[in-house]
């Protein structure tokens, strides 16, 4: 096996998904959001790792967390930020929103502030088309991206 890039605590829950539910691949995106909780980011160390632990080949774990857009292989800021792009919230304002995630966090998307408190990036739909443009910070819906909103989560935040 390889060698743990964990703590023998995190190995501990790691292991405890591979037996939550009945079959063994069901805890897989679990694992994988509590490695991105404690590294903000999913490392390729750390898929080999779940891979083996699940019992699966790396390029299946590694499929899964280049997959969904709430996992990230670079990494984030301590808060990530994420404004849906999809089509009934870009109709709704999406690209202003970004040009104002810019502007206030004074970083590009998918960069990280020099304090490392923030990164920001545009996702596809997150389901969430009445709230256009929605908005997620730390993977909780925030509702409608607004300049009041974002201005306000800077603020709380920092």
């Amino acid at each position: 096996m390889t060698k743990s890039p964990f703590t023998p605590s995190q190995e501990a829950v790691l292991k405890k998904w591979t037996t939550f539910y009945p079959h063994k691949e069901m805890g897989l995106i679990e694992a994988l959001r509590s490695v991105q909780e404690w590294d903000r980011h999913i490392k390729p160390e750390a898929a080999q790792y779940v891979a083996e632990l699940f019992g699966l080949p790396f390029n299946r774990v590694w499929g899964v967390a280049t997959f969904f857009p709430s996992f990230t292989t670079k990494p984030t800021g301590k808060h990530r930020i994420g404004l849906c792009h999809g089509l009934s919230c870009w109709l709704a304002g999406s690209p202003l929103m970004a040009k104002r995630l810019r502007q206030t966090l004074g970083v590009a998307e998918k960069e990280v502030t020099k304090d490392g408190r923030f990164s920001w990036e545009e996702m596809e739909c997150l389901g969430a088309c009445d709230h256009g443009p929605a908005l997620l910070v730390n993977d909780r819906l925030q509702g409608q991206a607004t300049e009041a909103k974002i201005a306000a989560l800077a603020k709380e935040l920092a």
